[in-house]
């Protein structure tokens, strides 16, 4: 039989553990969301760019 110090230590043991697997989850994940935003604001900057090219296309005209 397991005495309370070892009951204790494996408790607060798996405990540690799964909040190490969150933990490296969620940064695997934030990195993949970094990855789909750089590309988003990318795609958003050459519209915003083709915007201001039409704006200043229709000025002249």
């Amino acid at each position: 039989m397991l005495s309370l110090r070892q009951k204790l230590s494996l408790g607060f043991g798996g405990l540690l553990l799964i909040i190490i697997i969150i933990g490296v989850y969620s940064v695997r994940e934030i990195a993949e969301l970094g990855a789909a935003i750089d590309v988003i604001l990318r795609d958003n900057y050459k519209s915003v760019i083709a915007c201001e090219e039409m704006k200043e296309a229709s000025e002249r005209i």
